[in-house]
């Protein structure tokens, strides 16, 4: 018997070290050397030394005033994703969880920009708010608005424009996802609930959002983090611009490391970045947690 469990034991190791050995060298190795070459003022070109200078990359980090705007600009993405996507998620999940001619059609329309590369989605949308002749700028002149209307050329209206695309690309996802756990609930409590005299209004905000309130947290949780890292969509549709306002810490980080070759701030930016990552998961768990509790 003895034997048996050792042998086991010995597989068991065996069959972890491929999956310990990736993560090590995908997720750990780099994690660690980022770390390390943060307190270092370094080019990034393998050769040349490096050399330490302690907390300067992060006392930079705190007094750059490009990390407080895009700091600002992250907060506005993340806070509009959470206000806009969850409600249209839990809206759009209740329509196709009911049976209707076309329902099919209507899964695939709203899906589609969750499979679309974020590219694509950002030069799709740098035609529509075109300023010139874009179907944005058509629309509002039919309404009756004569002037020209540059979205994202705008620095007041590129990061909300930014924003709306973000939310866009994004709904689709949290559609099926909050499906899906809608499909779990059993019929007999919205049938209880229906024998009870509730609406339909009073059956979906008492019985089915409670129920699926532990699959809400992890859409808010992914849906912050999304915000927080978003890099291509930003890419695609302003670069960061006009001027900084729709710079964000993942664009700033590249543009440090590449076009101004001071990777060891950018490798400061980034572990800044898993730090507040780790920040916001912490505290969307323990506001979660609370919420259980009541």
């Amino acid at each position: 018997m003895r034997l048996k469990m050792k042998k086991s034991h010995k597989e068991a190791i065996l069959l972890t070290i491929p999956a310990f050995s990736v993560y090590t060298f995908v997720v750990a190795y780099p994690l660690i050397n980022m770390t390390i070459t943060s307190f270092c003022d370094w080019n990034g070109v393998f050769g040349v030394d490096k050399k330490f200078t302690g907390l300067k990359n992060y006392v930079t980090f705190f007094t750059d005033p490009v990390i407080g705007l895009a700091i600002k600009n992250i907060s506005v993405l993340m806070v509009t994703s959470v206000i806009f996507i969850v409600p249209i998620s839990l809206f759009l999940a209740s329509v196709i969880n009911k049976t209707f001619w076309g329902l099919r059609f209507v899964k695939v329309s709203y899906f589609l920009p969750v499979i679309i590369n974020k590219v694509s989605i950002g030069l799709l949308f740098t035609f529509i708010f075109y300023p010139k002749d874009g179907p944005f700028v058509e629309i509002i002149r039919a309404l009756g608005y004569e002037k020209t209307v540059n979205v994202l050329g705008n620095v007041n209206l590129a990061i909300w424009g930014t924003a709306f695309v973000l939310i866009w690309c994004n709904v689709g996802f949290y559609m099926i996802l909050f499906s899906s756990a809608m499909a779990t609930i059993p019929d007999e409590l919205l049938e209880a609930a229906i024998l009870d005299g509730a609406n339909g209004r009073q059956k979906f905000f008492y019985v089915t959002v409670p129920l699926i309130r532990g699959t809400i947290g992890i859409a808010v949780t992914l849906i912050l983090m999304n915000a927080f890292k978003v890099y291509d969509l930003i890419v695609a549709l302003t670069g960061g611009g006009p001027g900084n306002s729709t710079e964000v810490l993942s664009t700033y980080l590249f543009k440090n490391a590449f076009y101004y070759s001071r990777f060891g701030y950018a490798n400061a930016i980034g572990v800044m970045m898993v730090v507040f990552s780790l920040i916001i998961t912490v505290a969307v768990h323990v506001v979660q947690h609370y919420l259980d509790m009541e």
